[in-house]
């Protein structure tokens, strides 16, 4: 990514309205953003394979229909040229054998779904602001976000 082109990211995410929310809290941050959604896991994946301009970041819904979360990320994780896009699962459950198996497949971050707006704006901040600087998370207390 050059500093004057915008961070490609990329929600896949079912529900409208979380869709909604996202879009707004994205446009609070004070960053050059192009966000792509897909409607479901599926979608995802194809949206993957046809385009030739790879996301910056994934932000994936844990829990969607016809191909989860955890399923989307073990595909990009095992595809070629997607191994290092920083993957950030979101989700409304912090059972931990969910994020645990997030973090052995290779995501970047596992985050609870945030309560308010102004939660949501500042974990996109957190997660988009630091994306210049992409690293893997030292333990688990730096891979799990709760609300």
């Amino acid at each position: 990514m050059s500093p004057l082109s915008p961070l490609r990211i990329l929600l896949a995410d079912d529900d409208d309205d979380d869709t909604f929310l996202f879009r707004e809290a994205l446009a609070q941050v004070q960053l050059a953003t192009e966000l792509s959604v897909a409607g479901n896991g599926v979608e995802l994946i194809r949206i993957l394979k046809d385009t030739s301009a790879k996301p910056d970041i994934i932000f994936l819904d844990m829990n969607m229909p016809v191909k989860n979360g955890l399923e989307c990320l073990e595909e990009i994780r095992s595809t070629a040229g997607y191994e290092q896009i920083p993957v950030v699962i979101l989700s409304t459950s912090v059972a931990q054998y969910l994020w645990e198996s997030a973090y052995r497949n290779g995501a970047n971050l596992y985050i609870q779904k945030p309560t308010s707006f102004n939660g949501l704006i500042e974990i996109l901040k957190k997660c988009l602001l630091k994306q210049a600087e992409p690293a893997e998370p030292e333990g688990l207390e730096q891979f799990l976000i709760i609300n």
